[in-house]
């Protein structure tokens, strides 16, 4: 529980506000969402607990709050949960869990990958109190023919797609870039 209390703190520091505890029962953790500030336009959905499967855990974000969000993050939870126990596999960049429904309603996103935390202040992606290392990953949604192009040309080659197309990563309601 002091490691929960340290990962929730460094984030609400690093955000700048408090953040709202939820439980999920499919991941069995507590997720953290932190709402907008003046700094921060967005809302951010934080894992607390799935640090105990491999040192990792991960960031989700929207423009306005979406409940569906804590659903989804608890799902891929626990595919992380499941791939750490079934093979001792960290999550990684690139890495890809499939939702079990769209992001949004109207959304052809129904995947996420892991990547880097790029949208928060340096020092926020690695978290250590001396004795363990936490590591914080975006999730990006995607769609199914995105997932296919990262599996045959490599996680580079994708992020260079969104680059030249301008994809936003928080646009879940974005066409899949061709």
């Amino acid at each position: 529980m002091i490691m929960i209390k340290q990962l929730y703190e460094h984030c609400a520091r690093l955000f700048g506000c408090e953040g709202q505890l939820y439980h999920t029962d499919a991941a069995d953790g507590l997720l953290a969402v932190f709402p907008p500030t003046r700094e921060r336009g967005w809302w951010t959905y934080v894992t607390l607990e799935l640090h105990r499967s491999g040192g990792v855990e991960c960031v989700l974000y929207s423009y306005q709050f979406e409940g569906t969000f804590v659903r989804h993050l608890s799902e891929v939870a626990e595919q992380v949960k499941h791939r750490w126990k079934e093979q001792g596999r960290r999550m990684a960049n690139g890495d890809v869990y499939a939702l079990a429904k769209p992001i949004a309603k109207g959304s052809c996103l129904s995947m996420l990958m892991a990547m880097p935390a790029d949208f928060e202040a340096e020092g926020f992606d690695l978290y250590t109190n001396g004795q363990d290392a936490v590591w914080f990953k975006m999730l990006h949604a995607i769609s199914a023919s995105e997932a296919d192009f990262l599996q045959h040309e490599g996680l580079e080659a994708l992020e260079q797609k969104f680059a030249d197309a301008g994809v936003n990563s928080l646009d879940v309601s974005r066409p899949p870039v061709r």
